[in-house]
């Protein structure tokens, strides 16, 4: 589908992310698997319904992936549940959705189940890592108003004692460069990813809206692209999810970094679940807390 907003109208996103459905229950947690990941459809459900949202970004672990011999049955009730709406949908993976014996390729094949998924422009891999925009247009005549950068942003660096996380890669980047400067007219750009970059350390804490509840849970190495964002000048805001305990919008450099809300019950954090809604408009961007409610 393609991705519509009526001029002077906000384009609204609601972020799900770290829903972690599947095999891995908390340990201290007495309700069953079952009724875990139940809660976090039925709520997640519950929000939907009383909410209007132009596109439903979800920004990796979606699924437990390790030792999951069925991640697509996992997956099939929440697919089912966002078939309800006609609300297009996109997606990245997270460092849990393939960290079992299912890759990447396998996962996003399943992504035509969805009835509704927005349509990918720009497209690249980066081995299995696919990258890619999203751009959102006029209703009335078309033009491009503003673009989504979406990276792949990995699973595990193959030395543990240099970095746990992956780090963008240098071909993602370049991706990334090249694309933005095939667009002639200047728009007002957001990224998304699931691991946050180095950069979110940089942020003040003690001048962010939200919650800062854990480290930065970035790759350890810096591999350049917030240089280049700066650089090519267009996105001005980066959403990332992956740190379940974060929860919060800051700005490093005139860029506003954002983390999204936690929406699953079935990995541990002391935050409220729901999800993230951003109002995005041709000049700027607004951000709120969806929260599920008891």
């Amino acid at each position: 589908m393609k991705l519509y907003v009526e001029k002077g109208h906000p384009f609204r996103i609601a972020q799900l992310t770290d829903i972690h459905l599947g095999d891995l229950p908390l340990e201290s947690d007495e309700r069953s698997l079952e009724n875990i990941n139940q809660e976090t459809l039925s709520k997640l459900e519950k929000t939907l319904d009383t909410h209007e949202f132009d596109l439903f970004m979800i920004t990796g672990d979606l699924v437990w992936g390790k030792d999951n011999e069925h991640p697509r049955r996992d997956l099939k009730p929440l697919y089912t549940l966002l078939n309800k709406y006609d609300t297009p949908v996109a997606i990245t993976y997270g460092n849990h959705d393939t960290e079992g014996p299912f890759g990447r390729d396998y996962i996003r094949d399943y992504e035509n189940e969805l009835h509704h998924l927005a349509k990918k422009t720009n497209v690249f891999m980066s081995g299995e890592k696919e990258n890619y925009t999203l751009e959102i247009l006029d209703q009335a005549t078309g033009e491009i108003v503003n673009k989504l950068f979406v990276w792949d942003s990995g699973m595990y660096y193959r030395d543990p004692r240099i970095s746990q996380y992956e780090a963008i890669d240098h071909d993602q980047i370049d991706w990334y460069v090249d694309t933005s400067k095939s667009y002639a007219a200047p728009t007002f750009d957001v990224g998304f990813m699931h691991i946050p970059l180095p950069e979110y350390k940089k942020v003040d804490s003690e001048k962010i809206t939200g919650s800062f509840g854990e480290p930065v849970c970035s790759a350890d190495i810096n591999s350049g692209l917030f240089y280049e964002i700066l650089n090519q000048d267009n996105i001005k805001a980066l959403v990332a999810g992956h740190d379940h305990f974060n929860n919060f919008s800051g700005n490093y450099a005139g860029i506003q970094l954002n983390y999204g809300n936690v929406t699953g019950y079935n990995c541990k954090s002391d935050l409220k679940r729901g999800i993230t809604q951003y109002d995005l408009y041709s000049d700027g961007i607004q951000r709120k807390n969806i929260l599920f409610e008891d």
